[in-house]
């Protein structure tokens, strides 16, 4: 599971996300495991949409005290 991934605001738009990204997921890929990330943010979403990621639903956190 892949979440909370960020990038300084002073490197955002370079390609450093995407890059970033792509590597890990081929090295995960690479050693046999299946990949689920968790996002809110649509402009990440858009990143993880263009290297292959898909939308499946959605998701929600419940605490009980």
């Amino acid at each position: 599971m892949i979440i909370a991934v960020g990038t300084h605001a002073d490197y955002k738009r370079k390609g450093y996300a995407s890059q970033c990204m792509q590597a890990l997921c081929q090295e995960l890929i690479s050693e046999g495991k299946e990949l689920c990330l968790f996002y809110d943010n649509p402009e990440a979403g858009n990143i993880y949409k263009r290297i292959g990621f898909k939308d499946i639903g959605f998701w929600m956190m419940y605490t009980y005290e």
